[in-house]
């Protein structure tokens, strides 16, 4: 996922500037109203209250994808709660929360990297990809 340029975050007023963190709660909030839609289309058929054959037919792909694209959005989730990826790329307007406050519900907030860290990330990454290149290439003199 593409970074945004410090010019493209900065704003005139310092409150504007305070960090965003990833609300854990709100992003399975919005993963479970994506299935409540889903499970809502689903009695509507099961009831024939949709308004048209055309739209009958369309309740099948439409819950087919929210499932999908929900087991996707789960799977990058659990990346950045493990620590395998960097929690700005899961950061939304739905999400989006600053430090806690006395008098705040619980919840789990995910700072995102800071660039020293995204740096190490990436040459991590690299130096696995380049291990792996190497036992995948033959040994020199050998033939395959």
């Amino acid at each position: 996922m593409a970074e945004p340029s410090p010019e493209a975050t900065s704003s005139e007023n310092p409150a504007d500037d305070a960090e965003q963190l990833v609300s854990l709660a709100a992003e399975l909030s919005h993963l479970g109203d994506a299935v409540n839609a889903a499970a809502l289309l689903l009695e509507a058929l099961t009831q024939k209250a949709l308004p048209s054959p055309l739209s009958t037919d369309q309740v099948y792909a439409a819950v087919s994808a929210v499932l999908v694209l929900v087991r996707t959005r789960l799977d990058q989730v659990g990346r950045v709660v493990t620590g395998v990826e960097d929690p700005a790329t899961i950061l939304t307007l739905t999400n989006t929360t600053g430090e806690p406050q006395p008098g705040d519900d619980p919840d789990v907030r995910l700072r995102p990297w800071t660039s020293a860290r995204r740096t190490a990330h990436r040459a991590q990454q690299q130096a696995a990809a380049d291990r792996s290149e190497e036992r995948e290439s033959p040994a020199p003199g050998r033939k395959e």
